[in-house]
């Protein structure tokens, strides 16, 4: 793990494409602004670790658990009738 030390305003660059602002520090609390390409998903760790036990217990469940049928399409929205 690298641990460096960064006022606010000041960067750090992660490979070609991924740029971390703090953005502002108070108390224990530290603001980081993120940029990445669209395609880089970023989480928040316990929304990562959420997501991940999600994917984890439906990997798991028993096909017999599923519903049989897929539920029925919304109801479009269709022109008026003329009168």
């Amino acid at each position: 793990m690298l641990i460096l030390t960064r006022r606010p305003g000041e960067r750090v660059v992660i490979g070609d494409e991924i740029l971390v602002t703090v953005m502002g520090v108070s108390g224990h609390t530290v603001r980081l602004g993120i940029e990445a390409p669209s395609g880089i998903p970023i989480y928040r760790e316990e929304i990562w670790l959420a997501v991940k036990e999600e994917n984890r217990a439906a990997a798991a469940a028993q096909p017999d658990a599923l519903p049989a049928d897929l539920p029925a399409p919304a109801a479009t929205e269709t022109e008026p009738e003329q009168p």
